[in-house]
């Protein structure tokens, strides 16, 4: 069965079964390996790496049926839980351990080492937990003192802790990053009274970290996260962690459009190869055989190329993804500590998947042609079907108007999730192109055919009736380059376009106003407002920062039971400095339990329960309600409601009003501090990194898509031999069947790039209506021709250049 499969299917059908199963197995193995890193990696180089075990509060909240939702913000533990800890049998030591903003002046924490100066600074008691040691004088024991690398002990220096600047003599050099301070001086400047960030225990010699970290449970029972090994990581850097759920999320951004692509190219790779081999088939149900021994004789060849194509498939995939981490980490959407995790499990996965897929496809599409009486199958094995299947023809219509239908959505919802409409609907549209197209490329090119001028050249009225007569050949290679064309604009073209709204809305609500930050010192520390408010020419300045707050659902696309969502934090002196677009109540009513919301969330006065950053529940009351929520977030938090549900307690920046207020002198005042004459929101920066990730993807599916498209047609003009000498036998010159197939080319790149503008164009339109007020999008509108360029230069040399003198000679 194996040999007679092999030798039927010929070189160029194994070959373009190879190539789309290899690409395929690509992207799915990468995909993989960014879904499990989101499940399984670890922290790298956890801070306490002498810690047996480590105790932090729970730092998730679980969901129903659901992943975990993953806090961000530090949550804290009483101070108590140390004592209570260090008593435990098998227990050598406890430490409370701290982490606050810390920074040596001048600049960016110059002798904080690889600390983060958003956590540089600690008390003392956990520096022999992180495997570091005094190499020189004694440790720091009442405030003013301090202990840090690369320094003189008896050095004076200046260091702004816990937003705090001040005069620090250091008394001990220390050979790990960060500053440490006397414990009491830590706890105060901390701002945690009673708190402790983290409880490290050390087991006595002789009892395993799990035999401490079993004893801890049964003191303190589900309360509280007890890790031991690498999740000690986790523990520590809880922001880290939770930068997680991006790893599982970006997949399913895009993971739907890669699989389904991934099914279409492989399911028309098998196809193809079939429709080369329907004579042989024709003659094997003439010969006796069944239609299951035909429907085992196609899987067959498909597994063979499958099987072939797994291993190196794989191989790339693992590279794709470490290229697509490395992505991830320079545009700051995924921690540097946080690193991919190489299992074996995303490649035996994607192999499972994939020859699922392969099986599926070679028995649909075999289907026909080993059900087919064996006569019926042999006249039709040099031919194709008169008339495409009406069922086929009328899914695929029905699946292009409901596309149309989806792509309105954006003209009733104004939000990020109405984009899922435009994006569901490019793909229904290229389902339907495929289902529905040979019927639609037989009216096409049968209305052309009719209207064809007298004394039209032979080559272009055999191009067109060959299209019109192999209209399901046609119709595969027009599916396939439109579904590119459709793809990138779509994709590409939605993403620049919601990135413009934010922007606009952005910009028009920081419109005149200046920031200042300084994100080398861990946060804006106490005195650089009131020092930049007293500048000449500001008439106005609020602090803003932001962090994660989890509501009940309250929009349609949000979570069923938690939504996580970014929240822009502002207080009352925001009145004046930022413009949401209030539409009811005013940002001067941020103090206390307040809140300001999207309007098309909720009304002035309502009470909306939240949980904080760290998992703490509270009521808060709407004050106001604003338009401009794509660029600044659904929901706004008062600076009050904030305070102590924060990780640094610190603000990130202060908005200055006017820009053009003189702030030079400001940063020679406060080294560290940085002025931008023009202020910006995380909301919009968050939606450019996420844009330029998934650009980065579809660019590599695109490249797959296109590399198997050429393959096909290489295949399909190799296969039509017979055709092409049966031309030259009635008196076709070899120059009229070169012309011919010129203009062949021709046609199936202007239906493809015609359907594709088509099918792009209509949602496009429709998103930039709700999202711009215009009907074209923004961004660059010069991917346009590019797109029909890059059909153009496929198809024209995969349907010319396969063709060698010996098709053409008699």
């Amino acid at each position: 069965m194996i040999r007679t499969a092999l030798a039927m299917s010929g070189l160029g059908g194994l070959v373009v079964a190879f190539f789309a199963v290899f690409g395929g197995m690509a992207l799915v193995t990468g995909t993989g390996v960014i879904v499990e890193s989101g499940l399984r990696s670890e922290v790298r180089s956890p801070r306490l790496s002498e810690a047996d075990v480590v105790v932090s509060a729970r730092q998730r909240i679980p969901r129903k049926e659901d992943l975990s939702v993953a806090l961000p913000e530090r949550a804290t533990l009483p101070v108590s839980l140390v004592d209570r800890l260090a008593g435990l049998p098998g227990v050598e030591s406890a430490v409370g351990d701290l982490s606050f903003p810390a920074a040596i002046l001048p600049g960016a924490g110059d002798r904080t080492g690889r600390a983060d100066p958003a956590g540089a600074g600690h008390g003392w008691g956990s520096l022999a937990l992180t495997g570091g040691r005094a190499v020189g004088g004694v440790p720091p024991r009442r405030d003013g003192e301090v202990a840090v690398a690369g320094a003189r002990v008896g050095q004076e220096v200046r260091v702004v802790a816990g937003g705090r600047p001040g005069r620090y003599r250091v008394t001990a050099v220390i050979d790990a990053p960060g500053l440490y301070f006397a414990d009491s001086t830590a706890a105060r400047l901390a701002g945690r009274s009673g708190r402790v960030d983290l409880v490290a225990l050390r087991a006595e010699p002789g009892v395993t970290a799990q035999a401490a970290a079993d004893a801890a449970g049964r003191l303190l029972g589900d309360r509280y996260e007890i890790s031991t090994g690498g999740a000690r990581g986790d523990a520590e850097r809880p922001g880290t962690a939770a930068a997680r759920g991006l790893l599982i999320a970006l997949p399913a951004s895009i993971g739907g459009i890669s699989l389904i692509t991934v099914g279409f190219v492989i399911g028309g790779g098998l196809s193809l190869s079939i429709n080369r081999q329907r004579r042989d088939l024709a003659l094997l149900r003439a010969a006796g055989a069944t239609p299951r021994q035909v429907r085992r004789l196609v899987a067959v060849q498909g597994g063979v190329a499958a099987l072939a194509a797994l291993a190196p498939g794989a191989a790339l995939g693992y590279y794709l993804a470490a290229r697509l981490g490395e992505l991830l980490a320079d545009t700051g959407m995924l921690p540097t500590d946080l690193p991919l995790t190489y299992g074996p499990l995303p490649a035996v996965a994607a192999a499972v998947l994939l020859l699922g897929v392969v099986r599926v496809a070679a028995w649909t599409a075999s289907l026909r042609a080993s059900r087919m009486p064996p006569v019926s199958a042999v006249a039709e094995s040099k031919a194709e079907p008169r008339e495409p299947s009406r069922a086929r023809t009328g899914g695929g219509l029905l699946l292009m108007l409901g596309a149309l239908v989806l792509s309105s959505a954006p003209l009733v919802v104004r939000t990020e999730m109405a984009a899922i409409g435009p994006a569901t609907a490019a793909l229904l549209a290229i389902i339907g192109l495929a289902l529905a197209g040979p019927r639609l490329v037989q009216v096409v090119t049968g209305a052309l055919a009719r209207r064809l001028p007298q004394g039209l050249s032979a080559p272009l009225w055999l191009a067109i009736t060959n299209s019109h007569g192999y209209a399901l050949r046609t119709a595969g290679a027009v599916a396939a380059l439109g579904m590119v064309v459709t793809l990138g604009l779509s994709v590409v073209l939605t993403q620049t376009t919601i990135s413009r709204a934010k922007a606009d809305e952005a910009r028009a609500g920081l419109a005149g106003v200046a920031s200042v930050s300084a994100p080398g010192l861990g946060g804006i520390p106490h005195g650089l407002l009131d020092d930049v408010r007293a500048r000449p020419g500001v008439t106005a300045a609020a602090t803003a920062s932001t962090t994660t707050v989890l509501t009940r659902s309250l929009a349609i696309g949000d979570d069923p039971e938690l939504h996580s969502r970014t929240a822009m934090v502002l207080g009352p002196d925001a009145h004046g400095v930022v413009d949401l677009g209030v539409v009811d109540g005013s940002l001067a009513e941020l103090r206390g339990d307040t809140v300001a919301l999207d309007a098309r969330l909720g009304e002035v006065g309502e009470r909306l329960d939240l949980l904080m950053g760290d998992g703490t529940p509270v009521r808060a009351r709407v004050v106001a309600t604003y338009s401009r929520a794509l660029g600044f977030g659904q929901i706004v938090v008062s600076r009050d409601l904030a305070a102590g549900h924060t990780t640094t307690g610190l603000d990130s920046e202060i908005l200055v009003r006017p820009a053009t207020a003189d702030l030079a002198a400001l940063v020679e005042a406060w080294p560290g501090a940085e002025v931008s004459k023009r202020a910006a929101t995380a909301v919009a920066g968050e939606a450019s990194a996420q844009g330029l990730v998934n650009i980065a993807v579809l660019a590599v599916l695109i490249a797959y898509v296109l590399v198997s498209v050429a393959n096909r047609l290489v295949a399909t003009t190799t296969g039509r031999g017979e055709e092409l000498l049966a031309l030259r036998r009635l008196g076709a010159t070899p120059e009229q069947v070169r012309r011919m197939l010129r203009w062949e080319s021709l046609v199936i790149a202007l239906l493809a790039a015609v359907s594709g503008l088509v099918l792009a164009g209509v949602p496009l339109a429709l998103l930039s209506i709700g999202f711009l007020g215009r009907p074209w999008p923004a961004g660059p509108l010069w991917l346009v021709p590019a797109s029909v360029l890059v059909v153009a230069m496929v198809v024209w040399p995969a349907v010319n250049l396969p063709v060698r003198r010996r098709h053409l000679a008699l």
